[in-house]
């Protein structure tokens, strides 16, 4: 088994991660090969989908060369019915008819069955506690008892420890550093959990409290104190001036496009729609329907690639199929201008984290002629400011080859 000290620096966050997809299998096969050996997941991640692709993984990877990180808490999906039996109503917290959420020890004892089973082993290095701050989403009675709470879950998973079933646990919290858990109302002199190792939170260019002392000591502090690791997550993922921000550069990917091919593209396909509504009848024109006058206002700045597929598929996609389209030429133009608004808002990210960058610079928190990727100077900043390691979601090999010199 991996002990703390063999943990790779940077490891691999799956949260949109899934079997499903051979890039994504690529990419943490790839991963793990280059010498990460941390993968961090969730049993609701892509509704189990991410601890499967960690299971297909094992069954080719020797199993003591990676320390695995999983978590629950998180009730949605088919886990409603499936765990419905288990799970005590008073202590279950209901946000909405979609999502329950409960740290009770028999549903964590029952998702880490499940966990095991999706990610084909016998033991999980490292469990987490999965987001509490759900309590306060809704107003509920369990709120005041809440560290009665997370008190009684620690004693529990002391006892899956003892049984082998998990090496440690503790916290993943995305609020921890700022105005969620107090860590030191559990770790202190009253209890004893000696296998409370570890705690993860979003730390990145801006989310940085974790290292802002409160009182005589950070959050990163007192972990150090407490011999408690420390996992970023989100590390290049945040807001900024307002808006979402991801750090990453992509200008290779367009420093040679002509975008002025896109507005030739999307004036004949805005011909094709009027053609199509005048077979039916339609006098009205295509920027009368919302997916339309959408895309013609906001095609340019979608914050990211997953947000213009997502707009894509759930909007202009249903319409352009009602319109009953028999020509090929309306998907094909439609297939070119997809790949045009994904430039497009990999243009508006990078412009955005070069504005960032030049920001940092200017703070000295960056140095100006350091011309590496910002992914790997961001997580590089993080490692010196003494966060232990950096989950990122690295879904493609260039991803993985960017950062392989922090591992």
């Amino acid at each position: 088994m991996i002990n703390f000290n063999e943990i790779s620096k940077i490891g691999i966050g799956t949260y949109r991660m899934t079997y499903e997809s051979q890039e994504h299998i690529n990419a943490l096969q790839y991963a793990i090969e280059s010498g990460v050996n941390l993968i961090d997941t969730a049993s609701n991640y892509q509704f189990g989908n991410s601890e499967k692709l960690i299971g297909d993984l094992l069954k080719r990877t020797k199993r003591d060369k990676t320390f695995i990180i999983t978590k629950a808490g998180y009730i949605n999906g088919n886990d409603i019915n499936r765990f419905s039996r288990i799970l005590n109503s008073l202590r279950t917290i209901k946000v909405n008819n979609n999502f329950l959420y409960s740290i009770e020890p028999s549903f964590l004892e029952a998702q880490i069955t499940a966990s095991l089973k999706r990610l084909n082993t016998d033991y999980i290095d490292g469990f987490l506690i999965h987001n509490p701050e759900h309590y306060f989403d809704v107003e509920n009675h369990n709120q005041k008892h809440i560290y009665e709470h997370l008190i009684e879950s620690c004693t529990f998973l002391e006892t899956l420890v003892d049984k082998g079933v998990i090496r440690y646990y503790g916290i993943s919290s995305n609020i921890l550093p700022t105005r969620g858990i107090d860590l030191k109302k559990i770790i202190n002199d009253d209890n004893d959990f000696p296998n409370f190792k570890l705690t993860q939170f979003p730390y990145n260019l801006v989310e940085n409290e974790a290292n802002e002392k409160n009182g005589d000591e950070s959050l990163i502090d007192f972990c150090k104190k407490k011999a408690i690791k420390t996992f970023a997550n989100r590390p290049l993922n945040t807001t900024y001036n307002g808006k979402v921000l991801r750090l990453a550069d992509y200008s290779d990917e367009f420093i040679n496009v002509n975008f002025e091919t896109e507005e030739v593209l999307f004036n004949e396909f805005l011909f094709l729609i009027k053609k199509q509504l005048d077979k039916f009848g339609e006098t009205s024109n295509p920027e009368d329907f919302v997916p339309i006058k959408f895309f013609i206002n906001n095609r340019k700045n979608i914050a990211n690639p997953e947000a213009v597929n997502k707009a894509l598929n759930s909007h202009l996609l249903p319409f352009i199929e009602q319109l009953q389209f028999t020509e090929e030429r309306i998907k094909k133009i439609l297939n070119e201008l997809l790949n045009y608004w994904i430039l497009y808002s990999k243009k508006s990210i990078t412009d955005r984290s070069l504005e960032m960058k030049n920001t940092l610079i200017n703070k000295g928190v960056l140095i100006k002629n350091d011309k590496r990727d910002l992914s790997l100077l961001a997580c590089e900043s993080y490692l010196k400011d003494d966060i232990n390691h950096v989950l990122v979601g690295m879904r493609n090999k260039k991803y993985v080859d960017n950062l392989l010199s922090l591992v």
